[in-house]
């Protein structure tokens, strides 16, 4: 095989290595973004829980 052959046959394949690698970054991406959505923020201890749930402390009306 010629060097031209042999370069075009290496890029290609880390072309091919490269978007595996980017496909699998994006289903993971995705993956754990779907799983931060289901996650209440408060049942998690990452937050307040929405305002008007009842939860707040009432301070005395003067």
């Amino acid at each position: 095989m010629s060097a031209t052959k042999d370069r075009e046959a290496r890029l290609a394949a880390q072309l091919r290595a490269n978007l595996r690698r980017r496909k699998a970054q994006a289903r993971r991406l995705a993956e754990s973004q779907a799983a931060a959505d289901t996650t209440d923020p408060a049942a998690a201890g990452g937050g307040k829980p929405p305002s008007g749930s009842g939860d707040e402390p009432q301070t005395p009306q003067s």
